[in-house]
């Protein structure tokens, strides 16, 4: 399948975001990445108009008509292709800056993450088990260093450094399954109780719960 948002418009929205006269307002592109797969994610949908600011700078406007229409299109787009690809959770192709491998960098991405949870309404600590929340967090916290600095807060022994950097290390290569995870835990909680299931996790090529006869990926498997 072509990509839905090609690299000419992820080009096109990069240079926008990283212009001299806003950068330093903005996110950048991955953030924004890490910020829409939060937000297609969680327990109810949110519009381009509450987490549109936090992209672009609470402070900031558009110099026209014209540029508002691109750049709201381009972000659109890009929040449909990051849910698309949460929803066919057939794997994930992050925007990433820095090096590949061991040393790629997650950070900015990750706290684009925590972004999108915290524009949750209603937020993700009123409907999630306390602990569900801690397991779905904990990789983007860590990534960002702040389950570190969480931690010796509270006066608490924080790992050694190789056992951390084994730690960040298993958490960037579980990161696209653990993105998966977290959708299907929501998607899972918004299906009604009339015909939610008990028993094992929901097969993408199982018949959907919903009793529509379809296959689950082919029904509310694939919805936002």
């Amino acid at each position: 399948m072509p990509a839905q948002f090609p690299d000419s418009d992820l080009d096109r929205l990069e240079a926008w975001l990283n212009a001299d006269e806003r950068i330093d307002h903005t996110l950048a592109v991955d953030a924004v990445q890490g910020l829409l797969a939060a937000v297609t994610s969680g327990p109810q949908q949110l519009p381009i108009e509450t987490w549109l600011p936090e992209v672009i700078g609470r402070d900031q406007s558009f110099a026209s008509a014209q540029e508002e229409r691109e750049i709201r299109d381009l972000l659109t787009r890009f929040a449909q292709d990051t849910a698309r690809q949460l929803n066919e959770a057939e794997g994930f192709d992050f925007v990433l800056y820095g090096a590949e491998g061991d040393d790629e960098d997650l950070a900015s991405w990750a706290e684009g993450y925590l972004i999108g949870v915290d524009l949750a309404d209603p937020p993700w600590d009123e409907e999630a088990d306390a602990e569900d929340l801690d397991n779905m967090l904990f990789p983007f916290l860590a990534l960002t260093g702040q389950a570190k600095q969480l931690a010796l807060d509270a006066g608490e022994e924080w790992m050694e450094q190789e056992d951390e950097a084994r730690l960040l290390r298993e958490v960037r290569e579980g990161l696209a399954s653990h993105l998966l995870d977290v959708r299907e835990y929501w998607f899972n909680k918004s299906i009604p109780g009339t015909v939610r299931r008990e028993g094992p996790r929901i097969g993408r090529n199982d018949p959907c719960p919903c009793g529509s006869g379809k296959k689950y990926k082919n029904c509310h498997g694939t919805g936002p």
